[in-house]
């Protein structure tokens, strides 16, 4: 059952039916909707709550993104330790990763998060991602039939006696906060919006 949470200036409702929700959103002033899975998490949208993943362990959201005009591609990225939050972007030139478009900049951040929380001491980390293939390749739960995956499975052996990586699917654009700052982060890096 899907809930959709629907809000605007004076409203704020939950319905569990699509046409139910249509008919509202074109009666209220500025709507915002969204529906999700769960009714606690259109409650939280509707009254402006953020829901806890509940992880107090390191962690970190990434995103990755693509411009077709230059074929660069970047990364953004939230590593949140002890409550304190680091953002990360970066943005990579045309090279023989551009073809992969956004996954090439999820796979680069990943990588570099992983990196960064080795050179830190950190033994865990839960990283949380909205494309599949950032847990499939470094678990082997995908063939590595790539470059880019391949590259990706080499530096997992690298580094799989040094950390734990937990992972976590996002929903992309789901109205997460660190997320969608991750998505922000990645689109800032190519200077676009």
């Amino acid at each position: 059952m899907k809930y959709y949470g629907i809000k605007g200036e004076k409203y704020k409702n939950i319905v569990n039916d699509w046409e139910e929700a249509k008919k509202i959103i074109s009666e209220i002033k500025n709507p915002k909707y969204k529906s999700f899975l769960s009714k606690d998490e259109a409650e939280a949208f509707i009254n402006d709550v953020e829901l806890s993943d509940g992880i107090t362990e390191p962690k970190c959201y990434i995103d990755g993104s693509f411009n077709q005009d230059t074929n660069e591609y970047s990364f953004g990225g939230v590593l949140i330790i002890n409550d304190k939050e680091y953002t990360f972007n970066k943005k990579f030139d045309k090279d023989e990763y551009s073809e992969y478009r956004n996954v090439a900049g999820e796979i680069k951040g990943a990588s570099f998060i992983i990196n960064y929380c080795i050179k830190k001491g950190i033994k865990k980390l839960h990283l949380f991602y909205d494309y599949e293939g950032i847990e499939a390749w470094y678990t082997n739960r995908w063939n590595q039939n790539t470059l880019i995956s391949q590259k990706y499975a080499e530096f997992r052996d690298n580094v799989k006696d040094k950390i734990e990586v937990i992972f976590h699917k996002v929903k992309g654009h789901s109205n997460n906060r660190y997320n969608d700052l991750a998505d922000k982060l990645a689109k800032e890096a190519l200077g676009i919006k």
